[in-house]
């Protein structure tokens, strides 16, 4: 299978940096940073002082990441598809919280730091656990350390009433709900672009991960459709108006379905 490298996200064998490359070059992004190359950033870290504890750690591989190597939250109010991919990430040296939180704990793994990512309401978070069973949150906006006060208050204004905070929001995420939540982030802006192929490949990349998901196949309806494949469409469209009959957007595809007719593309 193209994405078999996706099968094996519920088990971890894989490191996920080394699975979001391996989506970029599924994509065709040539001029973003390889993985090696990445690494190779790494070098010049001088390492922990030394009796440096885990907080004091995390303050100078921050600082190294951040202030050195010159990494950065996207500006910028509309996303493009550069700063999610992350070899573009890596190459440009700016992102989104998500994939500065995966280079950030690249970076700490590389010299014996254990970072979590957490995909916490808003962005995410990366998690430590110190050798004193103490549980610290970073920013990976910035590499600034969060208090629990602040987290609660990030998830209270981010959800605003619709849960009730627990730590269990805070726990570590499994890598597959990561490599999903960053296809999709890749997906919308790839759309947004109007870079239909690319887009459709993450879409075919959820699947692997998501298989029959009514709401993924309905997106791969709409990419075949902007790509000239409206025959292709027609059944996605079908699948997801007879799995998901209440969902809002079931009434307009009903329309639309019915609105079909004439000779077919031919499909290659």
């Amino acid at each position: 299978m193209q994405y078999s490298f996706l099968q094996q996200c519920e088990q971890e064998v894989l490191p996920t940096s080394e699975i979001l490359w391996e989506i970029s070059r599924q994509l065709d992004f040539n001029d973003g940073c390889s993985l090696t190359d990445f690494r190779q950033q790494l070098n010049d870290f001088s390492g922990f002082s030394e009796d440096a504890d885990g907080v004091q750690k995390v303050s100078q591989i921050s600082a190294y990441f951040y202030r050195q190597l010159g990494y950065s939250d996207a500006p910028e109010t509309w996303i493009k598809s550069n700063r999610i991919a992350i070899d573009q990430v890596a190459a440009f040296r700016t992102g989104i919280p998500l994939v500065l939180a995966v280079l950030l704990r690249e970076c700490a793994l590389q010299y014996g730091l254990e970072l979590q990512v957490v995909d916490f309401p808003g962005y995410p978070l990366l998690k430590l656990n110190d050798d004193d069973n103490k549980t610290h949150f970073i920013d990976p906006q910035n590499g600034q350390m969060v208090c629990y006060q602040e987290v609660m208050e990030r998830f209270e204004d981010v959800m605003e009433g619709d849960a009730e905070f627990c730590w269990e929001w805070a726990e570590p995420t499994p890598q597959k709900a990561l490599v999903e939540a960053y296809l999709t982030e890749l997906k919308h802006c790839l759309m947004a672009e109007a870079r239909f192929e690319k887009a459709l490949r993450c879409v075919q990349m959820l699947l692997t991960l998501l298989p029959d998901d009514p709401y993924e196949i309905r997106d791969r309806g709409y990419l075949y459709e902007e790509l000239g494949c409206q025959h292709v469409a027609v059944d996605d469209y079908q699948y997801f108006v007879d799995k998901c009959p209440d969902d809002p957007s079931a009434e307009l595809l009903k329309l639309q379905l019915e609105s079909y007719s004439g000779p077919h593309d031919v499909f290659h």
